[in-house]
């Protein structure tokens, strides 16, 4: 299957953020990097994907499926925010796991026992017991991620996550996204300035400029590479 936009615009008030997207987006176990300066879209972008906004006009739609893209988004896509808001603050690691897969609608045993196995993986079994707001900014990071990947979801959406990590935890970040790409098999679709880490996991890129976009690449790329075409579409 494969998510599709077709000449999609979306505006707020008069303001138009997003100018006639059309884009095909496969579903496979890969990284996406969305890339742009700010106000280039990337957020919208990302909120669209996840169902939260509506497109203004134009259609977002699955292929060989007869159901609405909201409808498929409110079950098969978690969207993981910038900073630190990404999980409950008074509920553990493993309370916010069931809270989000009971919204969803999903099995709450095969969630927790897909989250413990997550968390014995990545070295954050010992954390499923302390509540989000105790953890420190790395740990939050990791923990919402790792929610993200244990619900049954299809879509993984990432915004900006290495803001506000430090080197080692930037280090961790990385290994994290690529290891649960083989691991999940999902698609992961992450917005961010941090062209170490996309260079490091992203196996291709859509760049947005002015709300349209202005290349793509499907391929990976160097981070030398990377931040050549940056200057290139956007000096």
């Amino acid at each position: 299957m494969a998510i599709i936009f077709d000449k999609v615009n979306k505006a707020y008030s008069k303001k138009v953020v997003l100018h006639d997207i059309n884009l095909t987006i496969a579903q496979e176990p890969s990284v996406i990097g969305l890339v742009g300066p700010n106000g280039a879209g990337k957020s919208t972008m990302l909120r669209l994907l996840s169902g939260v906004l509506a497109a203004t006009s134009g259609r977002i739609s699955i292929d060989q499926t007869g159901q609405s893209y909201a409808n498929w988004a409110s079950k098969q896509t978690t969207f993981v925010v910038s900073g630190e808001r990404g999980l409950r603050n008074k509920l553990t690691i493993l309370e916010n796991e069931l809270y989000f897969a009971s919204l969803k609608g999903q099995n709450l045993n095969k969630t927790r026992e897909k989250l413990i196995q997550l968390a014995e993986v990545f070295n954050f079994n010992n954390n499923l017991s302390t509540t989000f707001e105790k953890l420190s900014t790395g740990q939050k990071k990791k923990a919402a991620i790792l929610v993200a990947a244990a619900l049954q979801t299809e879509l993984i959406l990432l915004d900006e996550p290495s803001n506000g990590l430090d080197i080692s935890a930037q280090a961790e970040l990385v290994t994290l996204i690529k290891q649960l790409r083989t691991k999940t098999k999902k698609l992961q679709v992450i917005s961010s300035h941090d062209t170490h880490m996309l260079a490091a996991v992203a196996d291709y890129y859509i760049f947005l400029q002015n709300g349209t976009i202005a290349q793509t690449i499907t391929h990976p790329l160097a981070e030398s590479q990377l931040i050549a075409m940056y200057h290139e579409l956007y000096d």
